[in-house]
Order: C-alpha cells, then sequence, then structure tokens
C-alpha cells in the first residue's frame, strides 16, 4: 500500500511539471461552464484527460517503465496507482464541475431550467470513468509515440457524448426515468466499478507482458 502512495504522490508531482497547459484549459472551460451548462459536462472529461494523458505521457517520456523496473515495486502496483491517481482525479473533476453548475444557476447567466443537474454529473462521470479505463491500458502497453492518435479519436468521441446529453436532455431524462425503477445510484455504481475492473484486469495482463528494453 505505501509504494502505491508513494507512485501517487509522485504522479501529482509530476503533474506540476505539466500543470501550465493544464491549468490553461481547466480555466478557459470552467469560464464557459458558466454561460453555457453544457461545457460542464465536457469540463469533468476534459479535466481527466489533460491531468491524467498529460502526465502519464510525461513519466513515459522520461522512461517510467525504466524507473518502475528498477524500483522495489511491482507492476501491479504501479498499474493500481495509475487508476488511483485517475479515480482521485475524477473526484477532483467532480467536485470542480458541480461548483461551477451551482455557481452559474446562482448567478443567472443562462436559463438552467430545462437542464437536470443528476445528468451532468452522471454523464460527466461516466464518460470520464470510460476515458481513463481506456487511457490507461493504452499509454501503458503503447506507450505515448504508438497511443497519441488513439487517444485522440477516443479522447473527442467520449467527451462529446455528454454535451450531446445535455443538448438531447429530453431523451436522457427518459432514460433515467426508466432507470429510476432500478435505482439510477446502484445502476451508475456498478456500471463504472464494472469498466474500471475490466480495465484493470486487462491492464494488468497487458503490462506483464510488456518488454523493457
Amino acid at each position: 500500500m505505501r509504494n502505491i502512495i508513494n507512485l501517487v504522490n509522485l504522479s501529482f508531482n509530476n503533474f506540476l511539471s505539466v500543470k501550465k497547459m493544464a491549468l490553461f484549459i481547466v480555466v478557459a472551460f470552467s469560464a464557459a461552464s458558466l454561460v453555457n451548462p453544457g461545457f460542464s459536462t465536457m469540463l469533468m472529461g476534459m479535466i481527466t484527460y489533460v491531468i491524467a494523458y498529460q502526465t502519464m505521457a510525461y513519466e513515459d517520456s522520461y522512461g517510467i517503465d525504466h524507473m518502475i523496473s528498477h524500483l522495489p515495486v511491482t507492476k501491479n502496483e504501479y498499474v493500481i496507482s495509475r487508476y488511483v491517481f485517475c479515480i482521485l482525479t475524477i473526484v477532483g473533476a467532480t467536485i470542480l464541475c458541480s461548483l461551477i453548475f451551482f455557481i452559474s444557476k446562482q448567478i443567472n447567466l443562462v436559463d438552467l431550467t430545462g437542464i437536470d443537474y443528476k445528468i451532468i454529473l452522471y454523464t460527466g462521470i461516466i464518460s470520464a470513468v470510460i476515458l481513463v479505463s481506456v487511457l490507461i491500458p493504452v499509454l501503458l502497453y503503447f506507450g505515448i509515440k504508438k497511443g497519441r492518435m488513439a487517444m485522440i479519436l477516443i479522447f473527442m468521441v467520449i467527451v462529446m457524448i455528454p454535451s450531446l446529453a445535455v443538448n438531447d436532455a429530453q431523451t436522457v431524462i427518459n432514460m433515467l426515468n426508466k432507470l429510476n425503477e432500478l435505482n439510477i445510484n446502484l445502476f451508475a455504481s456498478i456500471f463504472t466499478i464494472a469498466i474500471l475492473f475490466i480495465s484493470y484486469f486487462i491492464t494488468r495482463f497487458l503490462y506483464e507482458k510488456k518488454e523493457i528494453i
């Protein structure tokens, strides 16, 4: 457990090396979210992508695999630390997006009558979870050079899904009403946990097979 915590702390320290680009994007989308709530759902995926991708790409460019192979940590501990780091990023992004939504609601810059906070919350979290569930195995196995194009395409698709959900809010509301019969909180929790576990086992298998040259 100590090794995992140390690896997570290392990633947050590495993030400080690339924080300028991340902070610029976060500030820009946060400002846009105040006047257009549709950006709030995109913001959650955007924050997760920028922080997780930029940090892992930075580590990969400086030979993180070689460092891990010489440290007293296992590959599995390193894989787990990637998911802990990304989950903490999602939690932070969720808090920020929630604050922006309620601030926007208080200052009344736009009409939020037809927008349900629950839609923004669930679509944002699920899209962020799917994003990291794809990002981690792709970057850890293929590296930044081979995985860059795939991640750009995946990012564009996943981040755009929440904005489409907000634009077609009535359809999403109907879906949520049906899910309410099954307990939407339970459904969302099981779905996100299942996605993360499937991604983890795939990543662990791939990274164990990866040869460090």
